[in-house]
């Protein structure tokens, strides 16, 4: 009886070793993740930025690292290329986090020589708490020690994902390196999806304090100037993305524009003080933010807006310095707060 339970649970553990072999051949084989080879630049499947960017950062040939939220998603690294005289990577998180953002900083900087950092510095996570900000960045894929894959190779949903890549490869359903995570493909912008997808609020009656969001600022603030200090050779370009008309309807109607103005000052000026910080300013691009044909929802623009955001990105015609942010973020905020809100609505069903 004995042996034949010693013969049974054998047999098991010889089963298991087998099914978790044939799961991490799999792995290797497919590698969704990019882990150890380098992604197809003319055809690969993409779905998933927290976790191929960490093969991009690995594989790829790059001096610059262009990073941000899925706002920064829709530019193509070829862009900076052509108007930086550069190579590119990009590394986008969806509602990233700072300490999502440092980790994949570091990543790149211990793999290669970064010169640059072009970094989309969104209002909305200037002024969001650490504790709201995802932190989800599997660790093992962002290092160097090859001794803690076990996570990657013997995972069922990295599994799931590789027989995805597989199915999909098969179908003729990929992009090229350079369309990896862009909104184009996808997304459809004009004025009624971009009221579509804005849900307006209630107004309110109470005005935020011009401090409100100072603490949270400075508790994000201090993360971003770490990497300032570490990395003291790299040119980092913050840039402010073109929120449209709609985002300073959301911020009047709860009571957040001084708040918000304020903060922006508040950033601007505490970055500013860095001698390899450049602050590029598209807030203030009214042409672009008060025709909603260039949107999808209050903040995401199309690709034709983040084409000539990226040249402009070289130049200095929105770049914010000491002496002139204070009197660019002011006329702005001129402009929003007198702003006809209600006409935008005109005309609509």
């Amino acid at each position: 009886m004995k042996q034949e339970y010693r013969k049974w649970a054998l047999g098991l553990l010889a089963a298991i070793a087998a099914m978790l072999g044939l799961c991490a051949a799999v792995v290797v084989t497919v590698d969704p993740f990019f882990h150890y080879r380098a992604p197809d630049p003319e055809a690969e499947v993409w779905f998933e930025q927290r976790c191929q960017t960490a093969g991009l950062l690995r594989s790829q040939d790059y001096e610059t690292v262009l990073m941000g939220t899925s706002l920064a998603a829709n530019y193509r690294p070829l862009w900076f290329d052509a108007y930086f005289d550069t190579r590119t990577v990009k590394a986008t998180f969806p509602n990233g986090g700072f300490h999502e953002f440092s980790q994949a900083l570091d990543y790149a900087c211990q793999t290669h020589d970064v010169k640059r950092v072009i970094f989309g510095l969104d209002p909305n996570i200037l002024v969001r708490s650490v504790e709201e900000a995802p932190d989800q960045l599997p660790a093992y894929l962002y290092d160097t020690n090859p001794w803690n894959d076990s996570p990657y190779l013997l995972n069922k949903d990295v599994l799931v994902r590789a027989l995805y890549v597989v199915r999909e490869k098969a179908a003729g359903n990929t992009q090229a390196l350079q369309d990896a995570f862009v909104w184009d493909g996808n997304v459809f912008f004009s004025k009624e999806l971009a009221l579509a997808g804005y849900q307006r609020p209630e107004a309110e009656d109470t005005v935020l304090p011009e401090d409100a969001f100072f603490d949270i600022c400075d508790e994000n603030l201090a993360v971003v100037e770490t990497w300032l200090t570490e990395h003291p050779n790299t040119e980092f370009i913050f840039y402010y993305s073109p929120y449209s008309i709609l985002f300073w309807d959301k911020m009047e109607r709860q009571g957040r524009t001084d708040a918000m103005f304020a903060v922006l000052k508040h950033a601007t000026e505490a970055l500013l003080a860095y001698d390899n910080v450049k602050i590029q300013c598209f807030l203030t691009d009214i042409d672009t933010i008060t025709d909603l044909d260039n949107y999808a929802d209050h903040i995401h623009v199309a690709g034709r807006v983040t084409w000539k955001m990226s040249k402009a990105m070289a130049g200095t015609e929105h770049l914010l310095t000491l002496e002139n942010y204070e009197a660019k973020l002011d006329a702005l905020r001129e402009y929003v707060v007198n702003y006809d809100y209600e006409s935008i609505w005109e005309g609509q069903n």
